[in-house]
């Protein structure tokens, strides 16, 4: 049986023709890609002498997402991963947050990273932890006051010096769904990108600026619409009058709470009511919360469209995100690698339609009609075009490539799940999206476990410090005196109810085409960040590197002994032989060797 299309072997110059592109494009001048160094396969090399902190080149990634569980700590655009908002609405989401989760721990629930809220029966309670949650709610309710807490929430209260920490004003997606960004152009960039394909909301609210400045304000006429709401629905109220039925148990820092602890509206719930607390609803493929199904005071209704030849059901596309929410944010990533691959290749198909003098192929019927268009060749070769910057991605089956934990005892029931697991999402994936000219070539079961593999084996880590945490560390710096007193009388107690969780940055994964090359060593000649809000990715020189050299990251905590780094890189399927690693092995055996020889027998008394 042949392999699929998109995972068929392909010449080494068509990799290294696209690899000098991304070079170009990266203005990475400094580095080559090698398809065999070391023996390791694909590898970066200096072609010239790089200094010790010199800038080896700066990305943007391909595809990222939020992490499910950092939606508790920071509201961030979902494009460029910008805080969004205000330094008070930040402030307020993270409090509301811990209360949330806190109240969860009390109640013998545990609030997941999807934030979903797991019920036990008072067996499974776990006594010591609700005995600390209730303890560390006193803590934040001993500094800051409910009501505190809702003007913070609502924006209409003022920190001294917030003022020096401007953050844009959150745009919502134009159907919103929830996803926030910094201004229109992100907003549309995340649209045309993928998400215009994913937004699982079945209707348009008009333009994203009109929206937001309609959602600002509290009397917003539409604060009472029955719509699927966005990321406020990350919140149900934070008081324990609700407890019983919240389930969701996240709150938004737009969420206006009552003196009695009651969510009010959001900004994003003035596009639409959020859902009733007796449903969970899914998130949309970027990660934030939507209502469907029984969560929703009006059932959402099937709403079929189509963009560019391709069938949408947003209705099926919320099942998919339900699912993944459920189980593992990683097939929201890879929904995103469908979605954009999907479209580029459709768009395309136009434009070579187009380029004919053909009719547009918006209107044109399909191969599938029997009428004209082009022929099946073509459109592999749009899919094949499209796939181009997921094509050459160290890829294996995600089911083959996950290390097995110690605590699992049969592998193939273990490997068996994960891959029902992806069959499970890619079904509710394709049900939402249909296209009968790339389906069947995209939608298959060895090409999504692929994607999803390739996140394991190649993934990075982003992460964004918080303004939160520079507008406090501006208070601490503050020049001793009367005008610092007053303002930490202001800001100390918040300070003191946040403790750790003040410094708590946008923590993101990633897959960025020339990142995704370099290979480990437990002693990297380069480090990469991530902490300019634009979401581009610096690699920088740790030390002098000399030309021919390979360029080099560490995939884990390099600062842990060798048993525990080779522990931590089963995941990615390899064992580190890296010089430190040969010499630190060879060592062990030499005090192995020479504690064996150095045995001594006592002498009987």
């Amino acid at each position: 049986m042949s392999s699929p299309l998109l995972l068929q072997c392909y010449e080494r110059e068509s990799q290294i023709s696209y690899y000098n592109q991304v070079l170009l494009d990266a203005k990475a001048s400094s580095i080559e890609v090698n398809l065999d160094v070391n023996d390791k396969g694909k590898g970066l090399v200096a072609t010239r002498d790089i200094s010790e902190g010199a800038t080896i080149f700066v990305e943007r990634p391909l595809v990222h997402l939020q992490h499910l569980d950092n939606h508790w700590s920071a509201i961030v655009c979902q494009t460029c991963l910008r805080f969004v908002g205000s330094i008070e609405r930040q402030v307020g989401h993270k409090l509301r947050c811990l209360v949330d989760q806190l109240r969860g721990a009390q109640r013998g629930t545990s609030i997941s990273d999807d934030g979903s809220s797991d019920g036990g029966g008072a067996s499974e309670i776990d006594l010591d932890g609700a005995l600390e949650a209730g303890e560390r709610l006193e803590q934040i309710y001993a500094h800051v006051a409910p009501e505190q807490l809702a003007e913070l929430c609502s924006g209409t209260v003022k920190l001294p010096l917030s003022e020096e920490f401007q953050l844009p004003e959150p745009v919502p997606c134009r159907r919103g769904c929830g996803a926030l960004y910094c201004g229109a152009a992100c907003e549309a960039e995340a649209w045309e990108h993928a998400h215009c394909l994913l937004c699982p909301s079945s209707a348009l609210v008009g333009s994203a600026a009109a929206t937001t400045a309609a959602a600002s304000s509290p009397e917003s006429p539409q604060a009472n619409s029955t719509q699927p709401s966005g990321m406020a629905d990350m919140a149900e109220a934070a008081s324990s009058s609700s407890a019983a039925t919240n389930t969701r148990g996240q709150s938004s820092s737009y969420d206006v709470a009552s003196e009695d602890g009651a969510a009010g509206l959001s900004m994003e719930a003035a596009l639409s009511a959020g859902p009733s607390s007796a449903g969970r609803g899914p998130r949309c493929a970027s990660g934030r919360l939507v209502a469907s199904g029984p969560s929703v005071a009006a059932p959402m209704e099937a709403v079929t469209e189509d963009l560019w030849g391709i069938s949408i059901d947003r209705r099926a596309l919320a099942s998919f995100c339900e699912h993944a929410l459920e189980t593992n944010e990683i097939f929201l990533l890879a929904a995103q690698v469908v979605a954009a691959t999907l479209l580029k290749a459709a768009r395309l198909v136009v434009v070579g339609e187009q380029s004919e003098g053909a009719a547009a192929v918006a209107t044109a019927p399909g191969p599938s009609s029997g009428g004209p268009g082009p022929s099946s060749d073509a459109y592999q070769s749009a899919l094949l075009a499209a796939w181009r910057p997921f094509m050459y991605g160290w890829k294996r089956c995600w089911w083959e490539s996950v290390a097995v934990p110690d605590d699992v005892d049969d592998e193939e029931e273990f490997r068996a799940q994960l891959r029902s697991l992806a069959s499970d999402s890619l079904e509710l994936l394709a049900a939402g999206i249909k296209d009968p000219r790339f389906g069947p070539d995209l939608f298959q079961l060895e090409v999504y476990g692929s994607i999803v593999g390739m996140f394991e084996l190649n993934n990075m880590g982003l992460s964004v410090s918080s303004p939160v945490e520079d507008y406090f560390l501006a208070v601490d710096e503050m020049e001793e005196g009367t005008e610092k007193r007053e303002v930490t009388k202001v800001t100390q107690p918040l300070l003191d109810a946040l403790d750790a969780e003040y410094a708590t940055p946008c923590e993101a994964t990633a897959f960025l085409a020339l990142q995704s090359c370099i290979n480990h060593s437990c002693d990297p000649n380069c480090t990469a960040a991530c902490d300019t809000g634009d979401r581009t990715v610096t690699v920088l020189a740790q030390r002098d590197i000399p030309a021919g050299e390979e360029i080099t990251l560490s995939y884990i905590d390099v600062s842990l002994p060798y048993k525990e780094r080779q522990s931590e890189l089963r995941d990615y399927g390899f064992v580190c032989r890296c010089v430190r690693c040969l010499a630190e092995a060879a060592e062990a055996r030499g005090r192995r060797k020479g504690a064996a020889r150095g045995v001594k027998v006592g002498r009987r008394r």
